[in-house]
């Protein structure tokens, strides 16, 4: 046993009676005797396996594989696949363009039949093909230069058809936007469509994708307000705490009354008596919701939900706002603790005393306190007061109302401060998900494409060939489609206004020349002393 490996085993062996199995028959009679007197070679092997209780059993080679997993053959045609596609993402992402040079372009040209009619146009000044209308608003910027054979548009090089993808490869190799990128294409080459082409190639690159800026946020989608107290609960847990421990809050939905347990682990075993010892309290509610952490997804939580007849819900994972309530609550909680530490008084004697002050304390939701929701009576602190009959039943449509007016109001200033837009997101469109960013290096969005199976109001399931993905659509981009709807270029607009105001001037000239001016004179009637006279009537 060399002695890295007798390193990585100790915490497993040592201390522990355990069999070593060999296909060396020696070696069980040599460890097997205690009394014999082997070799200074073989006696070295006792002083570094003495601290470790130990029998050799003999196992033939035939019978012993040694190391499974290394002897186990795989798929090999999965292998293959997996071979093939890696050689195929290598040369796609490590190949290099070569560079583009006139005569490239000159060879181009003479084997393009489009540029070939370009060219005959230009020499005869007949623009009435239908394959030429591209071409034609530009005709007086077009020329041939006869020394390298190529078609000009002023000073730049038109790029034939079997070029233009090349040339917008190499002028996005530093992955520059695509106002940057149109820029240096223009600077020197012109090819028809060009805004069009350039925005259909550069949104196939996932590279520029995954580094892109995420997209609007979703409008903010309000909860409606549970029908009775302690009828949706939400829980989740606060900590680990300095010492170990964990909280366990339990939020009912409709009045806001928090339930808070210590708990030493966050295991099933520990969570579902606490469970037991709330819902005896309370009485068991028709859904609790939660996130997908430890025990909640787990298969001993979920079957004591089903045992109780009650209907777990998860939120969606790395979403705090899915579960907003809790969350929320989670702030003044950890500021009571953390108060109490910093004044040296005991931390669970002073959550006693918050729990005590905050269900008594109007929601700032529901403008009423939590303990007069669930218990329809006031709970007595340490405050003075009153004795009046205030009917409960008012005190419940007033926080139905102020639960809708506050929510519909946080809605509109949320939307309106995130600049939120609708997501046009729909089942089998190709995403990328956005993930956190752990350095420098680390891109918004992952690479790897998605492809999205199921949307359920804000929650979308994405797979891929590996596995599946459930997110809230803010976290989605959508891969832009290949195919994109015609678009004139920007400087084939400008030519086409410019032609267009030509023609204009053109026909108006020529409807002033067929039609000869006369000259005219303005008359007005003759006025005398305010009143008009009627020219027919002056002598």
């Amino acid at each position: 046993m060399s002695f890295h490996v007798d390193a990585m085993v100790i915490l497993y062996l040592y201390g522990a009676t355990f069999t070593r199995y060999t296909d060396h028959k020696a070696l069980e009679v040599i460890f097997g005797n205690p009394i014999s007197k082997p070799p200074a070679r073989i006696e070295h092997w006792f002083l570094r396996l003495q601290q470790y209780k130990f029998r050799v059993v003999y196992k033939p080679g035939s019978r012993n594989p040694a190391d499974y997993l290394s002897r186990h053959p795989p798929d090999s045609k999965q292998k293959q696949t997996n071979i093939a596609d890696k050689y195929v993402h290598f040369v796609t992402h490590t190949a290099v363009l070569p560079a583009l040079t006139v005569d490239d372009v000159r060879k181009a040209t003479s084997k393009d039949t489009l540029l070939g009619l370009v060219r005959t146009a230009i020499q005869t000044g007949q623009w009435s093909s239908s394959e030429l209308k591209q071409f034609k608003p530009i005709k007086d910027e077009l020329s041939i230069d006869y020394t390298n054979n190529v078609v000009l548009r002023g000073t730049r090089l038109v790029i034939p058809s079997s070029l233009v993808q090349r040339v917008i490869q190499l002028a996005h190799e530093g992955h520059q936007g695509q106002a940057r990128t149109k820029a240096l294409i223009r600077e020197h080459v012109w090819f028809p469509e060009m805004d069009k082409k350039v925005r259909a190639e550069l949104e196939k690159c996932l590279a520029c994708q995954a580094t892109g800026q995420p997209s609007q946020p979703e409008p903010l989608r309000s909860t409606p307000l549970p029908n009775k107290a302690w009828d949706k609960l939400k829980i989740d847990f606060y900590g680990p705490l300095p010492t170990g421990q964990y909280i366990l809050v339990i939020l009912d939905c409709y009045s806001r009354f928090p339930e808070v347990e210590v708990l030493s682990s966050i295991s099933a075993k520990t969570v579902i008596p606490k469970l037991d010892a709330v819902f005896a309290r309370h009485g068991v509610p028709s859904q609790v919701v939660s996130d997908n952490r430890p025990p909640f997804q787990g298969h001993e939580f979920n079957r004591y939900m089903t045992k109780m007849g009650i209907q777990h819900n998860t939120s969606t994972p790395l979403w705090p706002q899915g579960n907003a309530e809790v969350e929320a609550f989670m702030k003044p909680l950890g500021k009571a603790i953390r108060t109490a530490n910093l004044e040296g008084r005991p931390w669970k004697q002073v959550l006693s005393k918050f729990l005590l002050a905050y269900r008594s304390t109007p929601h700032s939701t529901t403008k009423v306190p939590p303990a007069q929701l669930l218990y329809n009576r006031e709970i007595r602190g340490k405050l003075p007061t009153l004795p009046h009959n205030s009917k409960v039943i008012n005190r419940h449509r007033e926080a139905k109302q102020n639960d809708k007016e506050q929510k519909q109001r946080g809605k509109q200033y949320a939307d309106s401060r995130r600049h939120t837009r609708t997501s046009k997101l729909r089942v089998g469109d190709r995403v990328l998900v956005r993930q956190k960013k752990t350095n420098k290096f680390s891109t918004n969005f992952s690479p790897t494409p998605y492809t999205i199976v199921a949307i359920k109001r804000s929650k979308v399931v994405a797979k891929n060939q590996q596995h599946s993905i459930t997110r809230n659509v803010s976290l989605f981009k959508k891969i832009a489609e290949q195919a994109v709807s015609r678009e004139e270029d920007d400087e084939d607009v400008v030519s086409r206004r410019e032609e267009e105001e030509g023609d204009q001037v053109q026909e108006q000239y020529q409807q002033e020349q067929q039609e000869p001016r006369r000259s005219t004179r303005n008359t007005r009637q003759t006025n005398f002393y305010g009143h008009p006279i009627n020219s027919g009537l002056r002598l």
